[in-house]
C-alpha cells in the first residue's frame, strides 16, 4: 500500500495524525500532488487546525483551480474562522458552474445559518435534500434552519424524518429537543434532551447515574455541566428533590463563584466543579433534574427560589446612588462576555448588544443606571451609569436585591434577577434560547421577568425603542 492510500485508510479510521505522516511521505515524494495535499488538509480540519489546513487548501487550489471540492472544503473552513461572506461566495462559484453539487448546497445552507439568513438556508438544505435524496445529516441540517426561523413543526417533522433514517442520532435527537424546549412541549423534550451527552457535551462523571425510581438513602452528587445561567436556573429544583427524597444526602458541584450564594441551599454541601468526586453513590448533571421531576410547562414553578445576603446587601447600597423619590436604580447588561475570531462564539456575539446601540437607553429620564457587567467598564460609560467591582454572584445578588429594576441580554444576570424575583426584562435575539419560549413577553420560569424580543435577526433598534418606551412608562 503507497503512501497516499495509507492516508486515506488511516483519515477514514479518525486517526488524523497518522493520516497527515502518511500524506507528508507522499508529499516529500510529490510536492505537486494536489490531491495529497488536499487531503492532509481535511485531515487538518479533523483536528481543527485551521491554518495549516488553509495552507494545503490553497496550495491544491493553486495546483487544480476548477476542483469544485477543494472550494467546497475551502468553503467550509473559511466558515469556521469566520469569513462568512468569503465562504458564501466560493460556495456560489461553485454552484455557478455545477449546480448539482449536493454538498456545496449543504455547505451554503450552513453558511446562510450563520449569517442569519434562515429562510434562505432552509431553501438550500431543501434543495441539497431534492438534489441528492434524504439523508439524516441533511435532515438534521434543514432541521438546524427552521429551528433558528422559528418555524418549529417544520423543525421537529424534519428531525423525525432524520430519526427514521438513523434511530437514536444524538445530533438529531438532542437539536429536536431545542425545537420541543421552544415549543414548550417539555414531556417530549426532556428524554431527547439527554442525547446531548453525545452531541455537544462530554460528562465528567459517568459511575452510578441515579433515576427517580432510586428512592433508598444514599449520597447524590449534583453537578454543574454547562453555563451559569443554567445552574443558576436549575438550582431551583434542589429543594423539591430534597422534599421527594428525604433520604438523600446532596453534594453539588459547581462553579465556585456559586458558593457563597449557594450556602443558602439547606444540606446541600458544595463542591469546586471540575474537580474529581468520588465519595458518593449516585451521580446527576444538574440539567437532567427536569426529566427526573417529570418538569412540564404545568407544574413548573415560576416563584423566586433564593434571597441576596442581608447583611451583604447593606454593605453594596452604601455604593449605589442614593435613593430618590421619583428615580430607579435599574441595572444593566448589554453583552455575554468577550469572545474570540471565528465561528465558535457565534451565537454568543449575537446575543450582545453593540455598546453604540445600547448607550441611548441610558439617556432615560428619572433612572439611575448600574452597571452588572464585568470587566473594566468601558470609558463611554463615564457618567452614564456607575460601575462596581462585582466578585461573586453573591455580590451580584446582593446588588441586585437592591435596584428597581434590570435590563440585560440573555446572560447568567437575568437568571438570577428571576431567581431573586427582581424585575427583569430580557433583551432576547430574534432565534429566542430554548427555556424562553419562541414567543410572548412572560417567562414560563420566572414570574418577574418581561421578555423584549427581536422580530428580525441582528436588528437590535426596534427592541431598544420599546424598551426605551417601556422604561418611559416604569412606575417610580
Amino acid at each position: 500500500m503507497n503512501a497516499f492510500e495509507q492516508g486515506n485508510q488511516l483519515q477514514a479510521a479518525g486517526r488524523y495524525e497518522e493520516a497527515i505522516a502518511a500524506f507528508d511521505r507522499c508529499l516529500a515524494q510529490s510536492p505537486q500532488d494536489w490531491q495529497a495535499l488536499f487531503n492532509r488538509g481535511n485531515a487538518r480540519m479533523g483536528l481543527k487546525r485551521y491554518h495549516e489546513a488553509l495552507d494545503d487548501y490553497l496550495q491544491a487550489a493553486a495546483l487544480n483551480p476548477a476542483s469544485a471540492n477543494i472550494k467546497c472544503n475551502l468553503a467550509v473552513l473559511l466558515k469556521e474562522l469566520g469569513e462568512l461572506p468569503l465562504a458564501q461566495n466560493l460556495l456560489l462559484e461553485v454552484l455557478q458552474a455545477e449546480p448539482d453539487h449536493v454538498d456545496a448546497w449543504s455547505n451554503l445552507g450552513v453558511v446562510m445559518q450563520f449569517l442569519l439568513r434562515y429562510d434562505d438556508a432552509a431553501q438550500c438544505h431543501l434543495e441539497a435534500l431534492h438534489r441528492g435524496g434524504e439523508t439524516a445529516a441533511r435532515c438534521n441540517n434543514l432541521g438546524n434552519a427552521y429551528s433558528c426561523a422559528l418555524r418549529l413543526d417544520e423543525a421537529i417533522a424534519s428531525y423525525q424524518r432524520g430519526l427514521a433514517l438513523r434511530p437514536g442520532d444524538p445530533h438529531l435527537s438532542f437539536n429536536q429537543s431545542v425545537a420541543l424546549l421552544l415549543a414548550g412541549r417539555y414531556a417530549e423534550a426532556w428524554p431527547q434532551y439527554e442525547h446531548r451527552w453525545g452531541s455537544i457535551l462530554q460528562p465528567q462523571y459517568t459511575r452510578a447515574p441515579w433515576h427517580a425510581q432510586q428512592t433508598g438513602p444514599g449520597t447524590l452528587l449534583l453537578w454543574a455541566e454547562q453555563g451559569l445561567g443554567d445552574t443558576l436556573q436549575m438550582a431551583r429544583f434542589i429543594p423539591e428533590l430534597q422534599r421527594r427524597y428525604p433520604q438523600l444526602q446532596l453534594k453539588l458541584a459547581c462553579q465556585k463563584t456559586f458558593f457563597r450564594l449557594f450556602g443558602q441551599l439547606d444540606g446541600v454541601a458544595l463542591l469546586p466543579q471540575g474537580e474529581r468526586h468520588d465519595d458518593y453513590d449516585w451521580q446527576l448533571p444538574l440539567m437532567s433534574l427536569p426529566l427526573q421531576l417529570g418538569v412540564t410547562l404545568d407544574n413548573l414553578d415560576d416563584q423566586p427560589y433564593l434571597h441576596a445576603d442581608a447583611a451583604l446587601s447593606q454593605q453594596w447600597a452604601a455604593r449605589l446612588p442614593a435613593r430618590q423619590t421619583g428615580r430607579a436604580r435599574v441595572g444593566i447588561v448589554w453583552e455575554t462576555g468577550t469572545w474570540g475570531v471565528g465561528i465558535a462564539d457565534h451565537g454568543r456575539q449575537n446575543k450582545s448588544v453593540p455598546l453604540a446601540q445600547f448607550l441611548p437607553l441610558l439617556d432615560a429620564p428619572g433612572c439611575d443606571f448600574i452597571s452588572l457587567q464585568l470587566g473594566e467598564p468601558p470609558a463611554e460609560l463615564q457618567g452614564k451609569a456607575v460601575s462596581l467591582p462585582l466578585g461573586d454572584f453573591a455580590d451580584t445578588a446582593a446588588v441586585i436585591a437592591n435596584l428597581d429594576l434590570v435590563i440585560s441580554v440573555d446572560t447568567s444576570v437575568v437568571h438570577l434577577a428571576g431567581a431573586l424575583g427582581v424585575p427583569v426584562w430580557v433583551l432576547m435575539r430574534a432565534e429566542s434560547a430554548p427555556f424562553f419560549m419562541a414567543a410572548g413577553e412572560r417567562s414560563p420560569w420566572y414570574r418577574s421577568m418581561r421578555v423584549f424580543r427581536q422580530q428580525t435577526p441582528a436588528q437590535w433598534e426596534p427592541v431598544l425603542e420599546s424598551v426605551a418606551k417601556a422604561l418611559r412608562e416604569y412606575p417610580l
